[in-house]
């Protein structure tokens, strides 16, 4: 578990932030905020700041699940049930628990990349909202969504090529 301390830190620190910034912007958001915005940029959807942030605190509930749920999820999934290359071999008794072992770390740092995007994007929109008329950089998000997309791939082919080869017996 210690092995965990670190980004479940790092997870909770992303998400101390995105509280700060809302206890910092909220006094300062007009009512009726720019909830949305098109391609270029420009606001194409309103609501009251106070529903804004109930959407807010909404959205981060992926992240709480990925980042805590999940893995316990998997861990107490029979292994027939599981959806893993090599199933067999890396659930065996002897790898079970290494196997749990690397599913909890990698959503724990999956669910930290994935509260930063939403902190991010939200954090976008509050800031986009401080000014009038109220416009959203296309660059800063479309950076963020891309290294979150490369991210995936990253992700992805760590856990096929971790999992694919199983060591002959």
């Amino acid at each position: 578990m210690s092995d965990m301390r670190f980004p479940r830190n790092v997870f909770l620190a992303i998400l101390a932030a995105g509280i700060l910034q809302c206890l910092h912007d909220y006094p300062l958001l007009p009512e009726r905020m720019a909830s949305h915005f098109g391609p270029s940029g420009d606001p194409n959807g309103w609501m009251m700041k106070s529903q804004f942030l109930s959407v807010y605190a909404v959205v981060i509930i992926p992240a709480l699940i990925l980042e805590f749920w999940m893995p316990r999820r998997i861990a107490r999934t029979a292994g027939n049930r599981l959806n893993l290359p090599n199933r067999d071999y890396w659930l065996a008794p002897e790898r079970r628990a290494e196997t749990l072992a690397y599913f909890e770390k990698f959503f724990a740092w999956y669910g930290c990349a994935f509260l930063a995007l939403e902190v991010f994007a939200m954090g976008l929109a509050m800031r986009a909202d401080l000014h009038d008329p109220p416009r959203l950089p296309a660059g800063p998000i479309v950076s963020a969504i891309v290294g979150f997309v490369l991210f995936n791939v990253a992700c992805i082919t760590a856990v096929v090529r971790r999992f694919s080869k199983a060591p002959k017996t």
